[in-house]
């Protein structure tokens, strides 16, 4: 139900009690199934979302202003300035900590401020003594001095600015001696805060936003630190991953009504739908195919590693009988046997037609699904799903521009008269 919903649900409820409509132990349960609704949250969200915005603007600016006339100080000056802004952003979040502890937009704003002014003191130190201009270990320090702040204050930005300041320091691609496989110990940390963000309320706008960032964060983290075994198995590997992703959205993080509010869900649907389509391309089966021989073990390991785990995962999607949607997540087993049919046609064609004809199934699935169900979304969504998989064959196949002119005036008379139809159904249906 959404925000609106539940608002006037909530001012029905006292006058339901009132008459004895329903007792006062049902208006309890109503009020526990849907929590409590407090016409202020929405103005204290806005406050802590301009507090945390300030925050940074200020940060920024003050460093804005240093910089101006930074090469005419002392060096003294200069770590007086640090080691001030340091000093003052500290006092600020020990204050929210002991008297404004239940003020969200106090405890965020300063703990940003603080984050910021540890990223500009080490920036400012290690400028007037030379210490490092290194990029990377500018951003790991950064971090890992920062990760405490995330528990102290027991917020959500900090968080949030962890998992972009880490995601960052891997793209970076700058690690020298360092392994890169730090990253599974630097997401490690910010685990235990995510988890109980997770146990207190999933579905909180701070651990729905956590979720988007850590979900995102893991991808391109996967995707660096395996970057070696992703050379020739890759649509195979990240297939596996969006699959396993949509079915943790679909098994444990299914309930609210909002789309926004499903990241597991949202992020793996689009990847398998995404990477399906990828695969419909003739040119990234060739590609594959002419270098099958020369896929590493540890490839094949991995990949066998992710396909058990999906295959784990989706048996308990199936014996639980959840969302309607499990056929896109079956990507990763198609696709694997388009991997096994290259070593019988190192061209790929058997490959590419068999996911064309994957992608067409879910195509037609969905359309058939939409006018089962009478839905417009569904419907249309289909017929977007089957005219984007002919548009892309004109890019496989020469077509005349007749042809082409004519496959769309096809695809929009459809769509036109799809849409016609099933609102003539509906309107029949309300008579």
């Amino acid at each position: 139900m959404n925000r609106k919903a539940v608002e006037w649900l909530y001012e029905q409820v006292p006058e339901l009690v009132e008459k004895g409509i329903i007792p006062e132990a049902s208006a309890a349960l109503i009020r526990n199934h849907y929590g409590t609704e407090d016409k202020k949250t929405g103005g204290r969200t806005i406050l802590t979302m301009f507090g945390i915005i300030g925050a940074i603007l200020v940060g920024l600016g003050i460093i804005l202003i240093l910089a101006h006339n930074w090469d005419a100080l002392s060096r003294m000056t200069r770590m007086f300035i640090a080691v001030g802004m340091l000093m003052v952003a500290q006092i600020l979040a020990g204050f929210s900590i002991l008297y404004k502890r239940e003020n969200t937009a106090w405890t965020e704003s300063a703990s940003t401020f603080l984050m910021v002014s540890i990223g500009a003191s080490i920036s400012l130190v290690g400028q007037t003594y030379h210490i490092s201009d290194d990029f990377s270990t500018f951003m790991l320090s950064w971090m890992v001095l920062s990760i405490p702040l995330v528990y102290l204050m027991g917020v959500t930005t900090p968080a949030l600015l962890y998992l972009v300041g880490i995601t960052t320091w891997v793209l970076s691609k700058d690690f020298y001696s360092i392994d890169k496989h730090l990253i599974w110990i630097l997401l490690a940390f910010i685990i235990p805060f995510y988890w109980k963000s997770l146990k207190e309320n999933p579905y909180a706008n701070p651990t729905v936003l956590l979720s988007w960032f850590f979900t995102l964060s893991f991808y391109i983290c996967f995707g660096e630190a395996f970057e070696k075994q992703l050379e020739h198995l890759y649509m195979l590997l990240y297939a596996s991953l969006f699959a396993g992703t949509y079915f943790i959205g679909i098994i444990w993080f299914n309930d609210p009504t909002r789309a926004w509010q499903k990241p597991f869900k949202a992020i793996g649907l689009a990847g398998c739908i995404g990477t399906s389509f990828l695969l419909t391309f003739k040119d990234i089966w060739r590609s594959i195919g002419q270098e099958l021989y020369s896929i590493g073990m540890s490839e094949f390991i991995l990949a066998f590693l992710l396909l058990i785990l999906v295959t784990v995962i989706g048996r308990i999607a199936v014996r639980k009988k959840m969302d309607n949607s499990l056929l896109f997540a079956t990507i990763p087993g198609v696709a694997g046997v388009g991997f096994l049919l290259l070593y019988f046609d190192l061209s790929g064609i058997n490959s590419t037609i068999l996911l064309n004809g994957y992608v067409a199934f879910l195509s037609v699935t969905v359309i058939l699904r939409g006018i089962r169900e009478g839905s417009l979304g569904r419907l249309n969504i289909g017929m977007l799903m089957i005219a984007s998989l002919i548009i892309m064959r004109f890019f496989d196949i020469n077509f005349s521009f007749v042809a082409r002119g004519l496959v769309f005036v096809t695809l929009g008379s459809c769509f036109l008269a799809a849409n016609w139809i099933m609102v003539q159904r509906k309107k029949e249906v309300i008579k």
